[in-house]
């Protein structure tokens, strides 16, 4: 019971009380006037008729004494008069019946009034001639008292009615303050940190408001803290401190991590980037217009391969002037045109004033075709060596045959296989559990994993036609076929009682006509929906924030849940988790991948850890490969854990 609803009881009950008291006092007060107001008139009325009847009594005129007798009696308002003999014999009685008409009888028990005798001495000269008594009649009397107590009780009720209506009013001003308090202690647990700035009159809430506001100011600091170190540490650890760009560490790791997970030739091209004969620029020009030049050399790299969207890229600086670009997702087509568009905007560098020479750079690129990673770094680092011979800011390529027939397909081949898919309905969905870290029977959820059949009968993983859908775009229909299979295989019970995680592209997230699409498919199916999960990754996800938010606010709605995908790919600040509503995130594998001898990130994926639990997130390890990774995982108190080491994919 809320306590509004408490005080009002008390408030109410405490008026009923009083009312009732004061109701009966006045009723009481009222019964006590009427009584003495009945002896009195009785008392009065049989000392006027005493003397009255002395004069007559003495001429013995019965006839005279009779006819002032009736006089009196019949005027209604006495229910007996009685003449009496000194010996008490009776000499004239009148009696009437009590009427009390418009009173309850219920009213008259309750309530009874006393009717006392008023007598008198009759007298004959100096000698007692008889004795006359005179009762009045109570009616009137319960009359008035009844139409009194009838108008104090709907006096004192409506009185009842508006105090009680203006206390619950008053109450709900004055404890306002407290229902701000729990809005404010629910929005904490929702990841979110008001402060009040209307503080209440009264000391006590007043108080009490300004201790929240402090708790709220605390704990926000305290995640801020906690994110700040975090951001710090892996700054430290993997951030090149001249131009913010990735280091060689991060990037051997990052490269380790998409080559050894990537299947069947998915779309990963390598790009070297070397400024020409730094050493001599920094010689001529001195060290700081040397800083000056690579900082600007890593912007521009950071912002032509950002303005490329649909395209996911990690740059890094390694020695000197030499810098590294990984891409994911991108085909041939778009690696070859991301280089040339660097190339211009470097050699742009020289209008700026920031080189003595227009050859500005040279650019090598590798496509990954299935082969190892020191063999795609030895293919970048020739493509770079044969772009120094072509000529001023040059860009070479080099593209090894790949292991899947289908990733040498033609962009109208490409075209003409992904439309009949989409037209036919033809794709499979795989599943692949993620796993409970302390229990490895408990699934946590499923991974739904998208393919196509192609030409050949061979199943095509996403990772090598999703490129070519969004180059195509595509890339909606291929969400939307996923998804209206995924529901369907819940409804038919296929997939268990566990969640289901859907991969969708940010852009199709972001995009207000597919999340109306999607959160109608929502709510024309509660139950799918509460048992399927959202997943978009980290890199994308950022890119238009609000929008994403606005979305999964939707999701959440209509019963579904939402996860982010890669969580530290990027060097995206970790602030945004505390107003993303999401219900879980999933550590990139580069983190993940040798964490057993890594103590960076056995201290970077417990400090997410415990940041994500702080916000009621669940935090689930991809690419785990071996039982030492999955052991020191559950250490760290890791929920959930994902890879070919917990499990395969596997058709429904």
């Amino acid at each position: 019971m809320t306590l509004i609803r408490q005080l009002a009881i008390i408030i109410v009950t405490l008026f009923v009380l009083l009312f009732a008291g004061t109701i009966a006092i006045s009723v009481n007060d009222t019964r006590a006037y009427l009584n003495l107001q009945l002896k009195t008139i009785s008392q009065d009325t049989a000392t006027s008729l005493g003397l009255s009847l002395s004069p007559t009594m003495a001429a013995r005129d019965i006839a005279v004494v009779e006819s002032m007798v009736n006089a009196v009696f019949d005027s209604g308002y006495y229910r007996e008069v009685a003449i009496r003999s000194i010996e008490g014999k009776p000499i004239l009685e009148r009696q009437a019946p009590v009427r009390i008409e418009g009173v309850p009888a219920w009213f008259v028990r309750l309530v009874p009034l006393e009717t006392p005798r008023g007598e008198a001495l009759i007298m004959s000269g100096w000698q007692q001639a008889g004795t006359v008594s005179v009762a009045a009649n109570p009616g009137q009397a319960y009359m008035t008292l009844w139409s009194h107590s009838v108008n104090a009780f709907w006096w004192f009720f409506a009185a009842l009615i508006v105090t009680a209506m203006l206390g619950v009013l008053a109450l709900h001003v004055v404890l306002r303050p407290l229902r701000m308090v729990e809005a404010q202690a629910a929005a904490i647990c929702d990841r979110e940190y008001p402060v009040q700035t209307k503080l209440p009159w009264a000391v006590e809430l007043r108080s009490v408001v300004v201790a929240m506001n402090r708790m709220t100011t605390k704990i926000k600091e305290m995640f801020d803290a906690q994110t700040a170190a975090i951001e710090r540490l892996r700054s430290d650890s993997y951030r090149d401190g001249l131009t913010g760009l990735a280091n060689r560490r991060y990037f051997d790791m990052h490269m380790k991590q998409v080559i050894e997970s990537a299947q069947d030739a998915p779309a990963i091209s390598l790009m070297f980037i070397e400024l020409k004969d730094f050493k001599a620029f920094n010689e001529r020009m001195g060290y700081e217009a040397g800083d000056d030049l690579l900082r600007a050399a890593a912007d521009t790299i950071d912002q032509v391969c950002k303005a490329q969207t649909g395209l996911e890229y990690h740059a890094a600086r390694f020695a000197g002037a030499n810098f590294g670009v990984v891409l994911a997702g991108a085909t041939e087509h778009d690696a070859r045109e991301l280089g040339e568009r660097l190339a211009r905007a470097l050699a742009g560098l020289h209008e700026r004033g920031l080189t003595d020479t227009e050859e500005v750079c040279h650019i090598g690129i590798a496509v990954h075709g299935g082969h190892s990673v020191s063999e795609l770094l030895s293919d970048a680092d020739m493509a770079l060596r044969a772009a120094q011979v072509s000529g001023p800011n040059a860009v070479d390529m080099r593209v090894q045959n790949l292991s899947r027939n289908a990733a040498t397909f033609s962009a109208s081949h490409w075209s003409e296989l992904l439309g009949t898919v989409i037209r036919d309905r033809q794709i499979i969905v795989q599943m692949q559990p993620v796993l409970d870290t302390r229990d490895r029977h408990t699934v946590l959820q499923h991974d739904a994993l998208l393919r196509i059949v192609g030409e050949d009968g061979a199943l095509i993983t996403a990772g090598v036609f999703i490129p070519m859908a969004k180059r195509l775009g595509l890339i909606r229909e291929f969400d939307k076929l996923v998804v209206t299979e995924v529901m369907k295989q819940i409804t038919a019970g296929r997939c268990g009682k566990s969640l289901v995680a859907v991969n969708l592209v940010p852009s199709s997230m972001q995009d207000a006509t597919f999340a109306d699409w999607l959160c109608d498919a929502l709510r024309a199916n509660p139950a799918a929906a509460a048992q399927i999960a959202f997943e978009v990754s980290e890199y994308g996800a950022l890119e238009n924030v609000e929008a994403l938010r606005t979305t999964v606010l939707r999701i959440r709605a209509l019963g579904g849940k939402f996860g982010i995908d890669h969580f530290g790919r990027g060097f995206t600040s970790y602030g945004y988790l505390s107003t993303l509503k999401i219900d879980y995130l999933k550590i990139d594998g580069s983190y993940v991948r040798g964490i057993a001898e890594n103590r960076d990130n056995q201290f970077l994926v417990e400090s997410i850890t415990k940041i994500a639990h702080g916000l009621d997130l669940k935090v689930i390890a991809e690419t785990v490969e071996a039982d030492e990774e999955w052991a020191m995982l559950q250490s760290l108190r890791v929920d959930g854990v994902q890879g070919y080491g917990v499990g395969m994919p596997k058709g429904l």
